[in-house]
């Protein structure tokens, strides 16, 4: 029994020292074919979504490296190219050589040690690298639409997902790859009049409604964005962040109840989609339905606890039934974790003006106008204060 338990620890233990290994190759598989083909600096990120806090950093040539301390969080990584016009032909190569590179390289390098005489302590642990790779390639090339969230907050897919619709993408008409540019560049007034034109023209393809809806929600075009979430709900087949989307129109036109009712949809093909659980959370709070907000909120944070916007939420619901203190705790962890959060400085100052410090709550909705005008009820809250 002692001997299998050892051997069992000896497996994992190399297991644990492999994984990294493959992160690394896997990461660089990215980075330098885009390198090659932009001639433009790459970085990669290894034990986190494009942390770089408690990283090592070093940069060789055009590539960029942030390697966290700690090598146990090695089984995550990012590539980031920071050209912004990349073809489609190109971004379908440099996502599809990151899952290969592992594998490639697991099999040269135990092509060459197995022909030659080699210690068994190193043939196990190439056994245990190939099969990490192939586990590897196998895991990131199966399209999944869950959702990665990236340190600053933006979600992306796994390679096998982003191949997928790379691939659709080129199906399209040259003014969708056009307006994915745009998107891509943050000129999003610009993208949203392209989709929206293709649209009319009579194209009508998931891809589109999804970049065209996202393109007005961005520069708070809300009309716009509901009447094609409308068309998009009849002619077209939504996942779980369309209909997240779907409901964020709702929520900004103050129709609450039809946005609770798209992010039920959203959570019903996602169970674990945090961002249609805050969104819920949020417009709960909005119709003072305080007590139905925090159990949500509560499995949000459970989820990923590193998400200021449902510490935000849950503080404000807290303070609406009287947690004051427990309220304030949640604000503070919020904007410690994002302190350029406008609803954190939002939330912090209701909590001074339940407590009857104005000057204080003035100065916080100030702040959190400064941070992004169109923070909710900011103006009214202002007013409140200031009276």
């Amino acid at each position: 029994m002692l001997y299998f338990l050892f051997v069992l620890m000896f497996f994992a233990v190399l297991v644990l020292i492999t994984r990294p290994f493959t992160v690394i190759f896997h990461e660089l598989g990215h980075a330098i074919p885009a390198i090659l083909m932009t001639r433009q600096k790459v970085s990669i990120y290894i034990g986190s979504y494009g942390d770089p806090k408690k990283s090592l950093h070093f940069r060789i040539g055009l590539l960029e490296v942030w390697f966290r301390y700690n090598p146990f969080l090695w089984e995550r990584g990012l590539c980031v190219p920071s050209s912004k016009q990349i073809s489609i032909n190109k971004q379908i190569i440099y996502t599809f050589t990151g899952p290969l590179a592992s594998i490639v390289i697991a099999g040269i390098v135990s092509s060459f040690a197995f022909s030659n005489d080699i210690h068994d302590f190193l043939r196990i642990f190439l056994i245990i690298f190939i099969g990490s790779a192939i586990y590897d390639l196998f895991v990131n090339l199966t399209p999944s639409d869950t959702p990665v969230q990236l340190c600053n907050g933006d979600i992306t897919y796994n390679d096998g997902y982003q191949l997928k619709q790379l691939f659709h993408y080129k199906k399209m008409p040259k003014a969708f790859q056009q307006g994915a540019e745009l998107y891509d560049s943050q000129q999003y007034k610009e993208a949203a009049v392209l989709f929206n034109n293709i649209l009319v023209s009579g194209i009508k393809h998931d891809n589109i409604y999804r970049f065209a809806i996202s393109a007005f929600l961005q520069v708070k075009d809300f009309q716009n964005a509901k009447n094609l979430a409308e068309e998009f709900l009849v002619h077209g087949s939504l996942n779980s962040d369309d209909y997240l989307n779907v409901g964020l129109v709702y929520s900004h036109l103050e129709e609450q109840d039809k946005a609770i009712m798209f992010y039920d949809k959203s959570l019903q093909l996602n169970p674990h989609n945090i961002y249609s659980m805050n969104n819920k959370g949020f417009s709960l709070t909005l119709l003072n339905k305080f007590h139905e907000a925090i159990p949500l909120l509560d499995k949000a944070i459970e989820i990923d606890n590193k998400f200021a916007y449902s510490y935000n939420n849950r503080g404000l619901a807290k303070i609406k039934i009287g947690k004051l203190e427990d309220g304030l705790e949640d604000i503070n962890i919020s904007i410690q974790l994002d302190e350029n959060n406008a609803y954190g400085y939002r939330n912090l100052g209701i909590y001074h003006l339940e407590k009857g410090e104005f000057r204080k709550a003035l100065d916080l909705f100030y702040k959190a106008k400064e941070l992004d005008c169109s923070t909710y009820m900011i103006e009214e809250l202002i007013i409140k204060a200031d009276m």
